[in-house]
């Protein structure tokens, strides 16, 4: 008697979303690596440094907490280079694929009545949360690539007066890009938990939100400083940078990473679908 084999992986399917998400990647993608450019343009002149400077002494202190706080002072072109890679529009393009890609792909499946139809194909449900996971994974690590390469590029057309340490960016991009992955994976838990797709979004956006908003208070607010361990962003903005890699946090992050992954593969296994 022959048992019943796994379906092979369904690399068509893959291939569809990806061609799906791809034109909302580039323009953010696009958005990201302008940005740098921008940054870069301000920094290289001291003068535009001094005016700009000048500017975020004019606005609440929160918002220059949230570009980098004491580290933005004229001289300081790296720390000032890294406005680029915190600033909350940045930010906000990479909770836009982070939660938009997952949610999309799983739970605007579900609500649309297409996971049916897909799932009546030879493909198992876990290798459709496969695809939506190397997608999202790699969708934010492609995005923090790009984000580099937009300090590579800037570092070639402008002059600086010093030369800029492009691992220290490489080793930022990196971070960074396991942090976004992380909220990707907490939004994979979301896309897998519910059937409507504005709860889903809605869930993940507050997570990250809040995240984002405790970060910033507490480096802002002494009496909140208790509050910071409390996010995930202190595992990126509390890391020595400068100095090397931090593995230890690295690894943190890795592993809140694969168990929110995991964690959803769980509950979309379990999950009766379609709904």
């Amino acid at each position: 008697m022959k048992t019943a084999s796994r379906p092979p992986f369904p690399f068509t399917l893959l291939w569809v979303w990806l061609v799906r998400i791809l034109p909302a990647w580039c323009g953010i993608a696009l958005l990201i690596f302008l940005m740098q450019i921008a940054v870069s343009s301000i920094v290289h002149d001291n003068a535009n440094v001094r005016t700009f400077l000048a500017f975020l002494d004019m606005l609440p202190s929160i918002v220059k907490t949230a570009l980098g706080g004491d580290m933005l002072r004229p001289g300081h072109v790296p720390a000032l280079l890294t406005i680029g890679y915190q600033h909350p529009f940045v930010m906000f393009l990479f909770m836009l694929f982070a939660v938009g890609a997952p949610t999309g792909l799983l739970t605007g499946e579900v609500q649309r009545g297409t996971m049916e139809l897909i799932l009546s194909r030879p493909v198992t449900k876990t290798q459709v949360y496969i695809c939506a996971c190397v997608l999202t994974a790699g969708g934010m690590f492609a995005l923090v690539l790009a984000m580099f390469l937009g300090t590579v590029v800037a570092v070639q057309l402008y002059d600086f007066g010093e030369p800029i340490p492009l691992d220290l960016f490489f080793r930022i991009a990196i971070n960074a890009g396991l942090l976004a992955s992380t909220f990707g994976a907490f939004a994979l838990v979301c896309a897998a938990s519910f059937a409507r797709l504005y709860s889903a979004v809605g869930i993940a956006v507050a997570f990250l939100s809040v995240n984002y908003f405790v970060s910033i208070t507490a480096e802002w607010w002494p009496r909140m400083h208790f509050l910071r361990r409390a996010t995930l962003f202190y595992l990126v903005y509390y890391s020595d940078l400068y100095s090397g890699w931090p593995l230890r946090n690295m690894g943190i992050l890795a592993l809140i990473l694969l168990m929110a992954a995991v964690a959803g593969g769980i509950v979309w296994h379990r999950r009766d679908l379609p709904l």
